[in-house]
């Protein structure tokens, strides 16, 4: 049997991306390559070179549209617009006139280079050039301004508007740094499909869910998320991990007609159970004397037309012929046949009829009538055939154990009838459930076969794989590209193989492609720098130049940001014909967050945002909390990823996240919450039906289960925990670690301590290295003390009651987590649409953003600010952005570089071949 794996890994080997992307394993040698046939090489060596052509060759269409949505003065990707008011040269004379005096006598007492408080020196911060070096600090500082985390309560405070001066001139001062020039969209690494994508992807482009992804190592997680190109590695383990899931997707998605299981059952007159007077003659078979039933019991797999063969026949002399009667296990005669008389030779005679079978365990049971005797089809003839006659089974049971002896004697007039055989075949034509749904899509031509030789392989091999590489590499594939595929199948039906296996080792090799594993963008053929865009790679290694998206590149970013998944059919159609542009984009942004698909945006962004994911290692003490099944777990995380989708479809504020006032919920979280009233739906089975959370604790994301549970250590809360979650995941502002030879502090109490939770945080907020921290981490944390460490509602802990009061920077004062809740959905919304937006477009980019990003995310805020910051609205603010639609492309001396160069095969020595 040809060994597909072999090829498609000289096709790996022969593939490599340098220098960022190394699809090369360590393992793959020459020892590897001298496997290797010379005709699997040769087939390899094809597909590689055709594999590195650019990853899109976009039809002409779309490759001038390419070019007028660069050009075009409206694009706002290509010619965004500063959103501040000050010019580089203001914002220098206002910062030295108006945010440094304020930095001098607020900050800098604490943060200079003789007392670089957190290891912090802010004293370098006079002149804007030298901020320049620090804007990532600076952003820093503004966010610890902005919440009043910063300057501490012992120091000297700055009034409100000395507080809001001093932010607007952060605020004005990065914008001036970072945003002065056109913002740099940032370089891409070439993007391995993560677990999540490549089931996906699977999953849209065969239309069966098969999740074979979800035996690969687990992928790694760079700024949050687990689609960051810089950590996506391709390991040896992954590589063979692909190399058998495209064995086991190409043998799921195309079925070999020869290769399914039919039915083929032959129960000689020894194997068949009986019932009557029998003997057993010495080579013939089973004499009967009549009325006697023979039967067999079998299991069909498959519905469809069988055949059902009986061998015998009449043993009495003068009898010519007899009738076999054929039954069903509800005792309706299902086929007739004529059997002559046995003769001289014993060979007696067959008959064969057609049945229906459907699947399912069968039973046929044959009796002899005289010939001319009228039987009709579908009748019941012996009602004692109906079900069996359970005498008749233990009877048969009994005697199949204890064989009877050949009789060399018998009276064949007496024993009048003969059974040799009883044997069942089919089905004649496999039905349509055998094949998948993507059998259709695939095999759109099939060769013709004469016995075992296929002709015109070719020809039909081009018009199944065409339309399929188009689909899996996201683009257009030109005749060149196909061809090393189309070998594939042509030297399956050289072996003698089938033309279907032919199709599945393509599908295979398909699979194990670079175009299809990795997201690569390069620029199009034709593409040439522009002069007027060149900057110097801060890597010293040459110039970066700025590169719009093709068409199918967009397609591709738009697809995966929103659905974790493959463009489909309608996108790739409009990038043909250079059609993603202006209303025609907007028009399939709504489209596709209205598509089923979109709730991977709950599933994979959100869920990695908020970090409920880590719910699933999370374990709380059961013999405390024994209601904290899996189940529950499991309910928990859907619960956040429901209301996140709910949001998402509906195009809700995001501040809702904060404030919702219901939730989704199945019968097993109902129970949990507590939720009871004649207003509550009746739950069908696991389903989640929404509720209204009017009358109870709970508002929004911080009423959630899984966030108050994942906030929580095993056996109790974790204030701490929960209001560092609430920094890092609503205000986008997380603390940073504690400073070196800071004791954690005990989240247990010892024993006899006769002092708070909260009171031992108070002596812990005494230290002054902690206290700029836990100063408001910890009042957020006190607002949730009213749910216990599985997010169940309490009022009292042990026998003291719970304080679940606060008090946030400016004196704003609550008490619970409603309260909480509702100051944070009345001052806090434009920081948390500020993390949302931070957090959409690092999923999107699928790399770690840049301090020249923040200019992008100010201008999401502000332009989503007008409409209470939608939760699309940002989304589309992100597809419109230079970063989503752009990449910066180095250029050096020798020409053309890229962070994912594609080796091709011919840079390969003919010893690496051989």
């Amino acid at each position: 049997m040809f060994d597909f794996r072999i090829a498609s890994l000289t096709t790996l080997i022969l593939l490599g991306f340098v220098p960022t992307v190394d699809v090369t394993p360590s393992w793959a040698d020459e020892s590897a390559n001298d496997k290797v046939s010379a005709e699997v090489t040769a087939v390899a060596d094809a597909a590689a070179v055709a594999d590195t052509s650019k990853a899109d060759k976009a039809s002409d269409t779309a490759a001038e549209a390419d070019k007028a949505a660069a050009a075009n003065p409206n694009n706002p990707a290509a010619n965004p617009a500063a959103e501040r008011d000050l010019e580089p040269a203001d914002a220098t004379k206002h910062w030295k006139e108006v945010g440094w005096p304020l930095m001098q006598r607020f900050c800098v007492d604490c943060h200079n280079a003789d007392n670089p408080e957190a290891e912090w020196d802010l004293s370098s911060f006079e002149n804007l050039d030298e901020v320049g070096g620090g804007a990532n600090s600076m952003q820093r500082v503004l966010e610890m301004v902005r919440f009043s985390a910063m300057p501490p309560e012992d120091a000297d405070l700055p009034t409100e508007a000395e507080r809001k001066q001093l932010i607007a001139a952060l605020d004005q001062t990065i914008f001036a740094v970072s945003c002065d020039l056109r913002p740099r969209p940032g370089k891409v690494t070439a993007r391995r499909l993560n677990r999540a994508e490549y089931n996906h992807t699977i999953r849209d482009l065969f239309g069966i869910d098969l999740r074979p992804a979800d035996r690969f190592p687990s992928d790694e997680v760079g700024a949050g998320f687990d689609n960051n190109s810089d950590v996506l590695s391709m390991s040896p383990l992954l590589m063979e991990k692909y190399l058998e899931a495209a064995e086991i997707v190409s043998e799921a998605v195309v079925i070999d007609p020869d290769k399914v299981e039919k039915l083929d059952e032959v129960w000689p007159s020894d194997q068949l159970l009986t019932h009557g007077d029998l003997k057993v003659g010495s080579f013939f078979g089973l004499f009967m004397k009549p009325g006697g039933v023979v039967w067999a019991n079998f299991d069909v797999k498959l519905p469809g037309e069988y055949t059902v063969t009986v061998r015998g026949g009449a043993a009495a002399k003068g009898v010519k012929s007899l009738t076999a009667g054929v039954f069903n296990n509800r005792g309706i005669l299902v086929g007739t046949t004529e059997l002559k008389h046995f003769g001289s030779g014993g060979s007696g005679s067959s008959g064969t009829f057609k049945i229906q079978l459907e699947p399912g365990k069968q039973r046929l049971m044959a009796t002899l009538f005289d010939s001319g005797e009228p039987l009709e089809i579908g009748k019941t003839y012996r009602k004692d055939f109906d079900n069996l006659n359970p005498e008749w089974a233990k009877k048969a049971e009994q005697a199949a154990k204890t064989p009877l002896k050949p009789d060399r004697g018998i009276n064949e007039d007496e024993y009048s009838q003969l059974f040799r055989s009883l044997s069942v075949k089919g089905p004649a034509v496999l039905p349509d459930s055998v094949y998948p749904p993507s059998q259709k899509q695939i095999v759109r031509k099939t060769a013709s076969r004469k016995g075992s030789s296929w002709k015109n392989v070719d020809e039909a091999a081009i018009e199944c794989l065409r339309p399929l590489m188009r689909r899996a590499f996201r683009g257009p594939v030109s005749d060149q590209e196909i061809k090393p595929y189309v070998s594939l199948v042509s030297s399956a039906t050289e072996r003698g193989e089938s033309y279907y296996r032919g199709l599945q080792i393509a599908v295979s090799a398909v699979l194990v492609s670079p175009r299809f594993l990795y997201r690569i963008e390069t620029p199009a053929d034709d593409w040439k720098p522009s002069p007027d865009d060149l900057i110097d790679d801060p890597s010293g290694e040459g110039e970066l130049n700025s590169v719009a998206l093709t068409q199918h590149q967009l397609a591709s970013r738009l697809s995966y940001f929103l659905w974790s998944s493959m463009p489909d059919d309608q996108l790739l159609d409009l990038a043909d014909k250079g059609k993603l542009v202006g209303p025609e984009l907007q028009k399939q942004i709504d489209r596709m967050l209205k598509d089923p698909k979109s709730r991977s945006l709950a599933t994979q962004f959100a869920a990695q945002w908020l970090g409920i994911r880590k719910l699933n290692q999370h374990e709380a003490d059961t013999k405390q909390f024994a209601s904290f099944t899996p189940t529950l777990k499991e309910a928990m995380i859907r619960e956040t990823e429901s209301v996140v989708e709910h949001i998402v479809r509906s195009n809700r504020p995001v501040g809702e996240l904060l404030t919702a006032d219901y939730t989704f919920v199945n019968a097993e979280l109902a129970k949990h919450y507590g939720l009871t009233g004649k207003d509550l739906p009746k739950f069908d089975g696991d389903n989640f039906a929404r509720v209204s959370l009017a009358g109870t604790p709970r508002r929004g994301l911080l009423g959630h289960a899984s966030v108050l549970t994942l906030t929580s250590n095993p056996n109790r809360t974790s204030p701490v925990g929960r209001g560092k979650w609430i920094l890092e995941n609503i205000f986008g502002t997380p603390p940073p670690d504690p400073p070196p030879g800071v004791p954690e502090l005990g989240e247990t109490k010892t024993a006899g301590a006769d002092a708070t939770f909260r009171e031992q945080l108070e002596l812990h907020r005494a230290d002054p290295a902690c206290a700029s921290c836990h100063r408001v981490m910890d009042q957020l944390g006190f607002g949730l003390e009213q749910f216990d460490p599985v997010g169940q509602f309490r009022t009292v802990e042990g026998k003291l009651p719970i304080d679940a009061s606060g008090e946030l920077p400016g004196r704003r004062q609550f008490n619970g987590a409603v309260e909480l809740t509702s100051i944070l959905g009345e001052t806090e919304t434009e920081s948390f649409a500020r993390t949302v937006a931070t957090r959409l477009l690092t999923f999107a980019l699928g790399r770690e953003l840049t301090p020249a990003d923040r200019c992008t995310v100010d201008a999401m805020v502000e332009k989503t600010a007008k409409d209470n910051y939608r939760f699309d609205d940002l989304i589309v603010e992100v597809i419109m952005s230079r970063p989503f639609q752009f990449y910066d492309w180095r250029i050096d001396e020798t020409g053309l570089t890229t962070t994912a160069t594609v080796t091709s095969a011919a840079d390969h020595t003919d010893t690496e071949l051989n």
